[in-house]
């Protein structure tokens, strides 16, 4: 077993000895930044439910719309056996969103579940990187047309990290077709998300990351950048994280927000 796992195995061991005991003012710093650290590793062996309220604007083709989503995304461990774990990742979005383009009014409600299954080896390669693979499913859940895509999607999914002292940083991508019909007739879009993190002496973490987006169909682009801070809290025993940001629109279609969208961030964290 090489340190990089050894160290991860460390830190959950430490996790659980902060919420349930006090420690030293050493010893909580030191957990306090390993946990807000662990926090950035998407395949984390901790249950963690991240919650995130995006607002957006100039949305549609007059650049009169406006969207405010809020994102619950439970990420739930299990351990199939002594060298594999399965990482769930569910993204529940509920949306607000008004005049997103001509005569569309406002609509208020559930989107689109997207469900990810990440298979992850428990040991690192030999050069400290973890993978994850497995399917993605994006479930026709919109509780109104212009919510969601009216139709169920199924696509494949991969995930390579690394960690290097308190810097954490790697990529994201999945294919998602629609399955209704012909395959990917209604869409058929890769998303591209490379990440780097840094956590610092005092337990907070930055986090530089753009989740890219082409739609083959239409062949168009979709370039965010965001960048965001949130710091660890101990609230009654409960491990937080709680911060904020914003996201630079480099590229975006005629669907898409354009300029400056704002986020806050929360992250309730559950060691074993």
């Amino acid at each position: 077993m090489n340190g990089f796992n050894l160290n991860k195995k460390r830190l959950l061991r430490s996790a659980s000895a902060f919420v349930l005991a006090g420690l030293t003012s050493h010893s909580l710093a030191e957990s306090s930044k390993d946990l807000a650290q662990e926090i950035a590793n998407p395949l984390t062996t901790m249950i963690m439910v991240p919650i995130q309220i995006e607002y957006n604007e100039n949305i549609g083709p007059d650049d009169e719309g406006t969207r405010t989503t809020m994102f619950v995304q439970p990420i739930i461990p299990f351990e199939i056996n002594d060298d594999w774990n399965l990482i769930t990742r569910t993204i529940v979005p509920i949306i607000e969103q008004d005049d997103i383009f001509p005569g569309a009014g406002k609509q208020s409600g559930l989107g689109d579940i997207t469900e990810s299954l990440f298979f992850s080896p428990d040991e690192p390669t030999e050069n400290g990187w973890i993978h994850g693979f497995g399917p993605v499913f994006q479930i026709d859940s919109a509780t109104d047309d212009y919510l969601g895509f009216e139709e169920h999607g199924l696509g494949l999914s991969y995930i390579a990290l690394t960690v290097k002292g308190p810097k954490t940083y790697g990529f994201l991508t999945n294919h998602v077709y629609s399955i209704e019909g012909h395959i990917g007739d209604t869409y058929s879009n890769t998303f591209i998300q490379p990440f780097y993190d840094y956590t610092t002496e005092g337990a907070m973490t930055i986090e530089l990351t753009s989740e890219s987006n082409y739609n083959w169909n239409d062949d168009k682009w979709s370039v965010p950048v965001t960048l965001t801070a949130s710091q660890f809290f101990m609230v009654d025993n409960q491990p937080i994280l709680l911060g904020g940001g914003f996201k630079y629109w480099a590229e975006s279609t005629e669907t898409d927000p354009e300029g400056m969208s704002y986020n806050l961030n929360l992250y309730l964290l559950f060691p074993k």
